[in-house]
């Protein structure tokens, strides 16, 4: 624990008997008045499954510090203004900038110093547990009408186990399930060790879904759920795999079960009711309501379902099908409204493709790190003399509306599909050591090399999102942070091969743009952005049934919200590859990045046609080898041509 969290102990003692997770005001939109419904509080007899129900045993509960968070700032509204118009500065003409800083000034002056007064008043109104942003956030995913599929789900891909015997189909679904079921039992319970994150997503991370309503969704939890929903071929199949108890059934028995599912000799079902769930949002409202009045049994499986496990009947040649299978994959054997389902192909990939709209990754990481702990301390299963959990077979009922319906929705999914694209990017020149080394920050380094990428494919700056997690703070998710500044386009400009830059200043530019990079991950970190403080005001003037404000209609506006890159980074040990997701705009590019100790890469994403995709991957290469000749003391420009 660092200083913080040592501070956050002592004060927990005072509200350790607390739990937001057995509490309502915790929960959005939930179906139940405690996280832990009725299952019984006790740690009972330990099954015969390696290692029982608990990941840990922490006799202070997991949600010990969250009443010692502090609440998500509301930013100065000056300092806000400022950090716009700094944002806005590389992407406009000095005619366009001055014009925008007249609007913004207006803005700051009127209706804006209004409308941040409102938000300070509304504040104290508020939950303790809430911040100024966190109903507006929700509205945004909750009430965008769009399909989920590619522009809100991403995917995360498990590590192999160096076990290859572990890394077969059955041995890691069954051995991922059941620390996946471990990591459940152990939040559940209250178990895991105190998080010094808001723990406000957590409850919605199991037993949960998404259900599509005409105009707004709703995140709905089933408490008492015991089961896994299992998909195989389009097939639909239940398992309880918690006993009446609430725990953990017998890692034999399940893996016997999970093998019983894929013996099943039917035909793939390529009539799978999950093409419907990458429709939009409205449209999928309408034919949920039809699918209920015949399918309510066949649509709980799933809905109430502990989790989703995916099991493909697909044997990857590649990392780029890796990535694009557990983002899209196959439609009849997806369901992607559920909170999360964990993919698993018939050559042992292994991914979590989650419904954005109720947690971030930083949740989601933290399920995926104490799973995959777990899983490298399993060994083979071996099933002699066991018997299977029972499987329910769970078929829908079609009538000629919904088949007609149904073919829609597979045409839909199919043009998603094939009219979107991930590759793998990998650089192996260097990686944080020498970054550091060169006296960067990395994650500098990882965004001037996309906005010099950007600007070799298009001879200009762009709208840029950079995820910067906010989840230190109650209710907090995320702020953006806006990498593309005045000092990556002057870096990119410098970079140019007909460029009169000499090295020195190359590398002073270099350390100017990393420190103003570290100053603005380092202001969204703290909930000092702007993008979340401006959105909020625009939603209460939306609310107060105003026009729309000056800010937002200028063509600026309209410049900054075209996020030509969309880019996001997780790390760790228990991640093969990188996070993917959708590009944000039509013409734009998605980036999962990490910049490991010794390498860079990337999972990057557009949506087809894109004329100038490969061009952009390769801009990327040649960045990365321009940078690398500069941290090596070497003038790049004498072995290129113009």
């Amino acid at each position: 624990y660092n200083t913080t969290n040592l501070l956050h102990l002592l004060r927990m003692l005072k509200v350790a008997s607390k739990s937001c997770l057995n509490d309502t005001r915790y929960l959005v939109h939930a179906a139940s008045n405690s996280y832990l419904g009725t299952v019984p509080r006790h740690l009972g007899t330990v099954p015969s499954g390696a290692g029982g129900n608990y990941l840990h045993h922490s006799d202070t509960p997991t949600t010990a510090l969250q009443e010692t968070l502090p609440r998500l700032p509301i930013p100065n509204l000056a300092d806000t203004c400022a950090r716009y118009l700094n944002a806005q500065r590389p992407l406009l003409t000095d005619a366009e900038f001055a014009a925008t800083s007249d609007t913004v000034n207006k803005f700051k002056k009127g209706v804006g110093r209004d409308l941040h007064a409102a938000l300070l008043d509304r504040e104290k109104t508020l939950h303790p547990q809430h911040s100024y942003i966190h109903h507006a956030w929700l509205d945004m995913y909750q009430c965008d009408r769009g399909s989920v599929l590619l522009n809100s789900n991403p995917v995360l891909t498990y590590s192999d186990h160096p076990d290859s015997a572990l890394n077969t189909q059955i041995d890691k679904a069954t051995q991922l399930v059941t620390s996946t079921l471990r990591y459940f039992c152990t939040l559940r319970d209250n178990k895991l060790p105190p998080i010094n994150a808001c723990m406000m997503q957590f409850p919605l991370l199991f037993q949960s879904t998404r259900i599509p309503g005409k105009t707004r969704d709703e995140n709905v939890r089933f408490p008492d759920s015991r089961h896994l929903a299992v998909l195989h071929k389009g097939h639909v199949y239940s398992i309880d795999v918690l006993d009446s108890r609430g725990e953990i059934r017998d890692t034999v028995a399940l893996q016997l079960a999970l093998e019983e599912i894929i013996a099943d000799s039917r035909a793939p079902n390529k009539q799978g009711l999950g093409y419907f769930t990458a429709l939009e949002r409205e449209e999928w409202s309408n034919v949920r309501a039809e699918l209920e009045a015949q399918n309510k049994p066949f649509l709980d499986v799933i809905d109430k379902a502990i989790f989703v496990l995916c099991l493909d009947d697909l044997k990857t040649q590649n990392s780029g099908e890796v990535l694009k299978n557990g983002l899209v994959g196959e439609g009849h054997n997806r369901w992607f409204d559920k909170s999360f389902s964990l993919v698993v192909t018939q050559d042992g990939k292994a991914g979590v493709n989650w419904e954005h709209s109720w947690g971030d990754g930083v949740t989601i990481m933290h399920m995926i790190n104490n799973v995959h702990t777990d899983y490298l301390r399993q060994v083979p299963v071996k099933s002699a003399g066991s018997e299977a959990i029972p499987v329910v077979r769970v078929d829908p009922v079609y009538s000629d509306s919904i088949l007609g319906q149904l073919e829609k929705a597979k045409s839909q999914y199919e043009a998603a599909n094939s009219g979107s694209k991930v590759v793998d990017f990998n650089f192996g020149g260097f990686g944080k050591s020498a970054i550091k080394k060169f006296g960067m920050s990395p994650d500098s380094v990882s965004q001037l090399i996309f906005q010099m990428g950007y600007w070799r494919t298009h001879g200009e700056c762009v709208g840029t999102y950079e995820s910067g997690s906010t989840a230190h703070y109650r209710s907090g998710r995320t702020e953006t942070i806006r990498s593309c500044s005045t000092e990556t386009k002057n870096c990119s400009v410098a970079f140019d091969y007909d460029h009169q830059a000499s090295l020195s200043e190359i590398v002073d530019l270099l350390k100017k743009t990393s420190s103003k990079h570290v100053s603005l991950c380092k202001e969204a970190a703290q909930g000092e952005g702007f993008d979340r403080h401006l959105f909020a005001m625009r939603t209460m003037n939306r609310h107060q049934g105003e026009k729309e404000l000056e800010l937002f209609t200028d063509p600026s506006w309209g410049k900054m919200a075209n996020i030509g890159l969309s880019t996001s980074t997780v790390g760790s040990p228990a991640l093969q590859l990188y996070l993917a997701f959708g590009a944000v705009s039509s013409q734009g590019y998605g980036i999962g990045y990490l910049m490991s100790k010794e390498s860079f890469g990337a999972a990057v994403s557009c949506y087809l046609p894109n004329d100038h995709f490969s061009d952009f991957v390769d801009n990327l290469g040649n960045s990365a080898e321009d940078l690398l000749a500069v941290f090596q003391g070497k003038n790049f420009k004498l072995s290129r041509t113009v």
